[in-house]
């Protein structure tokens, strides 16, 4: 899309409360599993110890996403410019290690990686978080800044569930306490 344009979007969101995705199973369909688990060959050993130990009091695969989420919000600092690792470097390490700060993308890659390290299918995901109503126009203004990435888990019977783990974001929200969907577009 250009400049100015309009477009209309009708989405669904889940209305799945946290006891509804405590009780899910990890019976993850095969093209679930296939797609979504696999981890890049360079995520770290550190990565993988820090992942455990940060979802070590948790039991569903529910509330390992809520800890991991909740630890990247308190870890990581946000921060828009950040800079590059060096060259062979996993951002994941990077920023979980060595610059502990990162704008959305970077906490949604941690959560991703993270989540994939526990055996829990999970997606980047990038889209807007929620313009500005317009009355000029009867619509919501999308501009560059709403721009944001933000991770997603699947669970059995429930499908793909949002989690917000940048920091900058109001925290992730379950069940009827939802806000509208707004447009993506997976990675």
């Amino acid at each position: 899309g250009g400049v100015n344009e309009s477009f209309e979007v009708t989405s669904l969101a889940s209305v799945a409360t946290d006891d509804d995705l405590r009780a899910a199973t990890t019976d993850y369909p095969a093209w679930v599993a296939s797609r979504y688990l696999p981890l890049p060959e360079s995520v770290t050993e550190r990565t993988k110890t820090l992942t455990r130990n940060v979802a070590a009091g948790a039991v569903t695969p529910f509330d390992q996403a809520r800890a991991i989420e909740a630890y990247l919000r308190e870890a990581i600092t946000y921060d828009i410019a950040v800079g590059l690792p060096a060259a062979g470097v996993d951002i994941v390490d990077y920023v979980l290690f060595e610059n502990q700060r990162g704008y959305c993308e970077h906490y949604a890659s941690a959560m991703t990686v993270m989540l994939r390290i526990l055996g829990i299918p999970a997606k980047t995901v990038v889209g807007y978080f929620p313009g500005d109503w317009d009355d000029a126009s009867q619509g919501y203004i999308y501009r560059q800044q709403n721009a944001h990435a933000w991770t997603e888990a699947f669970f059995p019977g429930y499908g793909w569930i949002r989690f917000e783990p940048t920091a900058s974001q109001p925290a992730s929200l379950f069940g009827g306490e939802l806000e509208t969907a707004t447009p993506v577009q997976e990675t």
